[in-house]
């Protein structure tokens, strides 16, 4: 295997060292009113994608890829989900000791560049919130796709979500999730205006909308 998954995740490890250091909890939203705003049009949309995708929930597998310290993976308890459907992964070890102090019932992986412990078409639905707009090189976007791509079974699905353009430390370019998911046929799509975010090339809040979720399905 080649060593590029693994310069992808180094510089991801580097800028979140930086905006969240070891045992820190930067986006708690109990602290900043905007994180509670964004969490709240995550979980809308995360809902409004599972009836989209009319899916029997009693058993899906959901794998939330770039987790964290799990607080993505844990929104889907509140909807109902029993933690032994939900794994996370995650490339900062710090983080997921979090995750996994806050629940040591969902399984949490940690990524050292080697790949997934998971077959291929093994899980039927993959999360990922506010993941590409971190990753700076659209050739590394890309591996984590072809990644994502080969566990997701014909009929399985992704739900995306993130801000409409990357952060400014990752290019500031437009996401579009069908640039790098081939083989994926987009369902539902719903744009957020997050309350507190500026849009991108913007310094105050308004009506553009500052995230989107997008739920495709695997072809």
């Amino acid at each position: 295997m080649t060593n590029k998954p693994r310069r992808m995740f180094q510089q991801v490890i580097d800028d979140y060292a930086r905006l969240e250091p070891e045992g820190g909890d930067t986006w708690n939203p109990l602290h900043r009113e905007v994180e509670l705003e964004h969490r709240v049009e995550l979980l809308r949309r995360l809902a409004a994608g599972l009836r989209a995708a009319a899916v029997e929930t009693e058993s899906l597998k959901i794998l939330d890829v770039g987790c964290g310290n799990g607080r993505s993976t844990r929104m889907y308890l509140e909807l109902g989900f029993d933690p032994e459907q939900l794994m996370g992964v995650d490339v900062r070890s710090g983080a997921l000791r979090t995750a996994r102090h806050m629940h040591a019932g969902i399984q949490f992986l940690l990524d050292e560049g080697d790949g997934w412990p998971l077959s291929e078409g093994a899980v039927p639905w993959v999360s990922l919130c506010t993941v590409f707009s971190s990753v700076r090189d659209a050739e590394d976007r890309r591996e984590l796709a072809d990644r994502i791509r080969r566990i997701v079974p014909p009929g399985g699905h992704l739900f995306f979500w993130d801000r409409t353009h990357a952060l400014d430390f990752a290019g500031g370019d437009v996401l579009v999730p069908s640039d790098w998911f081939e083989g994926f046929a987009p369902v539902w799509e719903s744009p957020a205006v997050v309350a507190g975010y500026a849009a991108h090339g913007t310094t105050e809040a308004s009506d553009v909308p500052t995230h989107r979720a997008t739920l495709l399905r695997r072809c």
